[in-house]
């Protein structure tokens, strides 16, 4: 098997562009990383300086020049962190030969539109939420992109775009209530579209149905109230059959009770059209007035 010294030789590889820059010369952009938590970024700094305390190695950071001097970081805002912290730890990070601190970086190719993209084509190997995505896909929106060349980039729908973007665009009372859990991102995102300035006030109370459900959180699922079982609509479609068949209304209002007084009582009861009869007493519901009359049927 060949080297790479021996490959370099034939023609058969080249040399990356890969440069070791002193960590004081790279600087962070203000404002430019997706937005997650301190907690977020916390647990994956913490997770670098374990891996480096281990012995272990980090792949480069993207960076791009820096007016002032030196470079701006692109992509790698956790490992830069995590070095830095590793060297104030005293875990072995220094080069042996001058004692510094250095990180291998490669130049990033793409303009300002690229950049914002390449946060969630790369995002650190994490996966973003869907508020940190919304916050990004609105700058790519200002850079005059479409939701199409948007999707098209991101390898995502145009209609998943405008949802996301619909998302970022919503008030922050909105976008609290999926930060904190309380609201799905996609229901968010259509309630947004949907209602504008009051999807805030919509979700409250949404959110008190979804509470009277036994729920802490609310989904399409929620929205839409429990599915009914298969054995219930089936029964349904039977008393529905039941009342083509016979030619019955459902009728409410009151009916005397003529067994023991004259006082009427109101509910529901069945009335064939055919041949002008009224079903006995009265029913809590059309279903069980139905239900009464399909097990009289069967008695008869």
């Amino acid at each position: 098997m060949a080297s790479n010294r021996q490959m370099l030789d034939q023609g058969f590889a080249k040399r990356a562009d890969l440069v070791k820059i002193r960590i004081e010369h790279i600087h962070v952009e203000e404002g430019f990383n997706a937005p997650e938590t301190k907690e977020e970024f916390e647990a994956r700094v913490e997770g670098i300086v374990s891996h480096l305390r281990a012995g272990g190695k980090l792949p480069p950071v993207e960076v791009r020049d820096r007016p002032e001097g030196g470079v701006f970081l692109v992509d790698g805002h956790a490992r830069h962190e995590g070095t830095l912290r590793a060297a104030e730890l005293g875990i072995p990070v220094h080069d042996p030969k001058d004692g510094q601190v250095y990180l291998l970086t490669m130049s990033f190719v793409g303009n300002d539109a690229d950049r914002s993209l390449r946060i969630i084509t790369s995002a650190d190997g994490r996966t973003l939420s869907p508020l940190q995505t919304a916050a990004i896909l609105k700058r790519l929106r200002n850079f005059g992109w479409s939701p199409e060349d948007i999707g098209q980039r991101i390898n995502r729908s145009a209609e998943r775009v405008r949802q996301l973007l619909a998302l970022g665009d919503a008030n922050s009372d909105v976008q609290q209530m999926v930060s904190t859990g309380k609201v799905s991102a996609t229901l968010a995102a259509k309630t947004a579209r949907k209602h504008g300035e009051q999807a805030g006030a919509v979700l409250e109370q949404q959110l008190e149905s979804a509470a009277a459900q036994g729920k802490t959180r609310v989904t399409p699922a929620t929205v839409a109230g429990p599915k009914a079982k298969t054995n219930e609509l089936r029964k349904d479609s039977e008393r529905l059959d039941f009342l083509i068949e016979q030619r019955v209304l459902v009728k409410l209002g009151g009916k005397m009770n003529l067994s023991r007084t004259a006082i009427a009582k109101t509910g529901y009861w069945l009335s064939w059209v055919d041949d002008d009869r009224d079903q006995p007493g009265t029913f809590e519901s059309p279903r069980e007035a139905i239900d009464a009359a399909i097990a009289a049927k069967s008695a008869a």
